[in-house]
């Protein structure tokens, strides 16, 4: 099960003050963050790699800045970069039919 991660209202508000007590690279990773935001896309994002994203994340937590919550992984669960089911057939018709009407 993977992780999505949210402000916190004390992490909303180091970033919005940019709180010197809170380390420039934290801070760089808290104005990333979105409601439910996926750890991979913070390490696109950033380039850094996949530890040291969750070692910042899981500083953050601690500290109270961000929350995490359980993302299903079952194949019934949305796929939330939407590359999975993308078919190009299905986004043609769709636009042929969009466009008869």
């Amino acid at each position: 099960m993977t992780r999505l991660y949210s402000l916190t209202e004390a992490g909303r508000k180091a970033w919005d003050t940019q709180n010197n007590r809170v380390p420039l690279d934290f801070r760089r990773v808290l104005g990333l963050i979105k409601p439910e935001t996926d750890p991979r896309d913070l390490r696109v994002r950033l380039g850094w790699s996949e530890a040291a994203v969750e070692e910042v994340l899981k500083d953050l937590e601690r500290g109270g800045l961000v929350k995490s919550i359980g993302a299903s992984t079952s194949p019934d669960a949305p796929d939330l970069d939407f590359t999975d089911s993308l078919k190009v057939a299905d986004i043609q018709a769709a636009l042929r039919a969009r466009n008869q009407k």
